[in-house]
């Protein structure tokens, strides 16, 4: 059986052509836009980067950006996508156990990333690494008021781009079980909200967090 790391090495090549179709909507970007909100984010990591999508805009709102990945094919991606951003790095490391000193960023992003990881662990390691006030930002797809048709629409459509029924390790938040997450991790939560793709109803929702470090 491969292992997660292996797995997503070899989704590499077909993530960004299949991770939408798998939603069956425009999640990523809806999440995107509800993040424009977001300003001034200081030295800011990021997680789960997989091929980049996320990294440009966090540099636009950063002062550097350490972007990371625990897959080697995924970091390469990254790497080459943001070549010509001199605020970003990008490195291989795992978010439930990282290499950085505590305290070392202002901010942490976790995008569609903490649904496939140690959840208790991750948010642990966040709180760790983040700096008193630290901002905490996740996003997560959650199959909250779908149904069960539209899951398993999800399921099939899993099964035809990545060749299983869910990625490694996957957990499917709701609002209330990702709040009780965090808070449980020493993290205030600032903001909450469920966003769904009105041109594309039968798809998963996603859910954005904003959370604060508390001192």
């Amino acid at each position: 059986m491969a292992s997660a790391e292996e797995f997503w090495d070899g989704a590499a090549g077909v993530y960004d052509g299949g991770i939408d179709y798998v939603f069956g909507n425009s999640m990523r970007e809806i999440l995107l836009d509800a993040m424009q909100k977001e300003q001034k984010l200081g030295r800011t990591v990021e997680f789960g980067c997989g091929t980049g999508y996320y990294t440009p805009f966090l540099a636009e709102r950063s002062e550097s950006v350490v972007a990371t990945d625990f897959s080697g094919q995924m970091v390469a991606r990254t790497r080459e996508r943001t070549k010509d951003l001199p605020t970003v790095t990008v490195q291989k490391e795992n978010c439930e156990k990282t290499t950085f000193a505590p305290g070392s960023f202002d901010c942490a992003f976790l995008g569609l990333t903490l649904n496939m990881v140690d959840g208790p662990a991750t948010i642990a390691e966040m709180h760790r690494i983040l700096k008193p006030g630290g901002r905490l930002l996740v996003t997560v797809p959650t199959n909250e008021g779908i149904g069960i048709r539209g899951l398993l629409r999800v399921v099939f459509r899993n099964m035809r781009v990545f060749g299983k029924l869910k990625q490694p390790g996957t957990v499917l938040y709701t609002q209330s079980s990702l709040r009780d997450l965090i808070s449980r991790g020493g993290f205030e939560v600032r903001e909450m909200e469920l966003l769904r793709d009105p041109d594309h109803p039968g798809g998963f929702a996603g859910i954005y967090v904003r959370a604060v470090k508390a001192s």
